[in-house]
């Protein structure tokens, strides 16, 4: 179980701030609050977590690790944009 935390925060994360871009898709000026929004989300699920399944038997380290996890799904967004974009320019 211990093992799946942050994956499972970084892809819940991902998911958010997809649903995020999805719903402001027109307003392309928002997309600067996704960290932000997957960072809180993070946060938040790391400490849910922590108080169903104390696995760090602290709080504080517990949320930042949820940060951390979640700013790593925009990492994982950016790889996915990245390759899709290198995709397009080898043709």
């Amino acid at each position: 179980m211990e093992n799946l935390i942050i994956p499972s925060i970084t892809v819940i994360s991902y998911l958010i701030g997809q649903i995020f871009k999805v719903i402001i898709l027109k307003k392309k000026s928002k997309y600067k609050y996704i960290p932000i929004i997957v960072g809180i989300t993070g946060g938040i699920l790391g400490l849910v977590n922590e108080v169903l399944y104390p696995v760090f038997n602290n709080y504080l380290e517990s949320i930042m690790i949820g940060i951390i996890s979640g700013l790593a799904s925009t990492g994982a967004n950016q790889i996915i944009k990245q390759m899709k974009e290198g995709e397009k320019n080898e043709y």
